[in-house]
């Protein structure tokens, strides 16, 4: 009885190890990826497009082969993380990879790979840059709400556009089985049933704000909140007001409170 449980604990030990051995390896191929994606940049001594798009395209390709191991779903990534992005959803079933192209000037093109664990239990990814609609945005945070049909999750988003111009926006996702669903049709606005809500402001108009978040949730009240953005001669891209616009889930969608 004991050596079996001995032969177990040896068993689990080494699977760990391996594991571990497995994160480490995948962190330290993708870091690679990103140093020539870095030697490449247009931000850089010597930038050169062709190498740097090849260079992006591997980077993709190896994070979407990797992020289908499932032991990357939970991984740390501690040396990955400073290069990248990395946000998780608070039951850990949904993960976002951000990085820079590194492909243009004042305006910043990310690329995105999204992780999550289906409902059969499977790990998979999908690259959002293989949508039509693909923002360029960069995701920085995932609000999550309970629902009765399960969760959904709120991924919040910035595209940098140039020096001053940012947009702002979050976007409601669902894992269906085995399909990610990124186009949740779950906010209704006066324009109907939507899967975002989004808008662009100027960067200095919000420098005084001491939260500078512009996305808030409030997860007693299941809502979510933005702040009204006013275009006018002193601001034409937008200024940030404090004056707040919030959604709160009514158990089937996204509603706007008075």
């Amino acid at each position: 009885m004991q050596k079996t449980a001995l032969a177990l604990t040896l068993l689990l030990s080494a699977s760990l190890i391996a594991s571990g051995q497995t994160v480490a390896a995948i962190e330290k191929s993708l870091l690679a990826r990103l140093a020539n994606i870095e030697k490449w940049s247009n931000y850089g001594d010597h930038p050169d497009y062709d190498k740097l798009e090849k260079e992006n395209d591997l980077f993709k390709k190896e994070l979407l082969r990797f992020t289908r191991q499932p032991a990357t779903l939970s991984a740390a990534f501690p040396r990955l993380k400073k290069e990248l992005r990395i946000v998780t959803s608070k039951d850990g079933r949904l993960r976002i990879f951000s990085w820079d192209r590194q492909t243009g000037g004042t305006m910043h093109d990310y690329d995105n790979v999204f992780q999550y664990r289906s409902s059969g239990g499977k790990v998979l990814s999908w690259s959002e840059s293989d949508a039509e609609d693909a923002a360029g945005a960069f995701y920085h945070e995932i609000f999550q709400v309970s629902a009765r049909s399960g969760p959904i999750y709120l991924a919040v988003s910035t595209f940098v556009g140039s020096t001053s111009l940012r947009g702002e926006s979050i976007r409601a996702i669902r894992i269906n089985g085995s399909v990610l669903d990124t186009d949740a049709k779950l906010i209704r606005t006066g324009s109907g049933l939507q899967s975002s809500i989004s808008f662009g402001y100027d960067l200095f108009s919000q420098l005084d704000r001491k939260d500078r978040r512009l996305f808030t949730f409030d997860q007693s009240k299941k809502s979510f909140s933005f702040p009204m953005i006013i275009e006018d001669e002193k601001t034409p891209q937008g200024r940030v007001t404090n004056k707040l616009i919030t959604y709160r889930f009514n158990g089937s969608y996204f509603v706007k409170t008075d």
